[in-house]
């Protein structure tokens, strides 16, 4: 049987109405700086990077050594690139994986990560045959909830005490959980 790894690289490209969700390349460091450096953009999501030359090592050591189930997302009517969207905590066995996305700011509002994560959860279940897909938000990030919500994931559960937060020193996050099973995508398909 073709493991499901065999199945993404056979997909290094979606392509949707607006986007093209293609590999992050070295190529992106500068578009990408420009929001990973942003505190606002980076805010519920990884350390605001503090350098081009940062940027371009998270691009190495996260998509360039390990690109299957990653992608850039890149504006068809630009080719400008926005942001990525990733599935990480990929279970082969079970089949199951975690979502996760980021968007320059300036594209906030507009649609796009809604539609990137359809895209997304589509190829999962209807391409590579994925059984689960999870995702998560901070519960003071209520916008990204709004993402899943759109793309047809369910709330699952809130995480209090999750962490603590590392770019405000004291504060606890409640994490907010919402799954998506390979039944409930194809029963509302």
């Amino acid at each position: 049987m073709e493991s499901i790894f065999v199945k993404f690289a056979q997909y290094p490209t979606i392509e949707t109405k607006r986007l093209l969700l293609r590999p992050v390349t070295l190529d992106d460091a500068e578009a990408m700086f420009e929001y990973a450096s942003d505190r606002e953009n980076t805010r519920y999501t990884f350390p605001t990077n503090q350098s081009l030359e940062e940027t371009k090592n998270n691009i190495a050591q996260f998509y360039l050594s390990n690109p299957l189930g990653r992608w850039g997302i890149e504006l068809k009517s630009n080719g400008q690139f926005i942001g990525t969207i990733d599935l990480h905590k990929i279970d082969h066995i079970l089949k199951k994986a975690a979502i996760g996305y980021i968007i320059n700011k300036k594209y906030w509002n507009q649609g796009l990560t809604t539609e990137a994560n359809r895209a997304v959860i589509e190829l999962a279940f209807e391409k590579v045959g994925m059984n689960k897909l999870t995702a998560l938000h901070d519960k003071d990030n209520p916008a990204s909830g709004k993402v899943m919500e759109k793309s047809g994931m369910r709330f699952s559960h809130e995480e209090p005490y999750a962490r603590m937060d590392n770019k405000e020193p004291g504060r606890i996050i409640t994490r907010v959980h919402y799954v998506l099973t390979k039944e409930d995508y194809f029963a509302n398909k």
